[in-house]
């Protein structure tokens, strides 16, 4: 068979099986054999199509922002993610009653292990652990929900989301400003999420 005839003939018996796939279910239906269509997708499909979505906005905000500007927007964005916590839990942010930063270690490292964060000076080193689910960062879980799992090639850029999110939840705590720097994340590379938190 020559190559014009095959091609001819592929594409013939290509038609073919998608008439029949595509009528075959056009008859089921008509039949009422087939399942009813879900009126809503799925929870995989979401999440699937949730870290599909933010994997394409994190390329375009890369692609169209300035390192700088990309990077206080993600910070933004974690700080109203606190914020939108207070407000899920019911805690107005006024009403946090203030912690000196060795009672703010204490806390958090009663609720997350030993060594989660540590105090030296204005500066406390502190380390994402686990989420209030009891995933681990050490088991490779991200923990932020929508990305805890994927999706792959995210950009580093994500990350500074937590940047913002650490600061609030600091300056809440202390009632004063503090600077915070990302020093390792888990969708950077690294094996734990660790951040600086500078006190004024």
């Amino acid at each position: 068979m020559n190559r014009r005839n095959f091609v001819s003939s592929t594409i013939k018996s290509g038609a073919v099986v998608c008439a029949a796939t595509c009528l075959g279910g056009l008859e089921k239906t008509i039949a009422g054999t087939l399942p009813p269509v879900s009126k809503e997708t799925s929870c995989e499909g979401k999440v699937n199509f949730g870290q599909t979505w933010i994997k394409r906005f994190m390329d375009v905000v890369d692609n169209e922002l300035d390192e700088k500007t990309a990077q206080r927007l993600m910070e933004m964005n974690g700080k109203t993610c606190y914020l939108g916590s207070l407000e899920h839990r019911k805690i107005n942010p006024s009403d946090i009653p203030e912690q000196t930063p060795e009672e703010m270690v204490q806390g958090i490292n009663k609720y997350a292990g030993e060594d989660a964060a540590v105090i030296k000076d204005n500066v406390i080193e502190f380390r994402y652990v686990k989420n209030p689910s009891g995933l681990k960062v050490a088991d490779g879980y991200c923990l932020c929900p929508i990305v805890e799992n994927g999706p792959e090639g995210l950009s580093g850029t994500y990350c500074h989301c937590s940047v913002g999110y650490v600061k609030e939840m600091f300056s809440n705590y202390l009632k004063r400003e503090v600077e915070v720097e990302l020093l390792e994340s888990l969708k950077r590379g690294g094996k734990t999420c660790r951040f600086r938190i500078t006190i004024s």
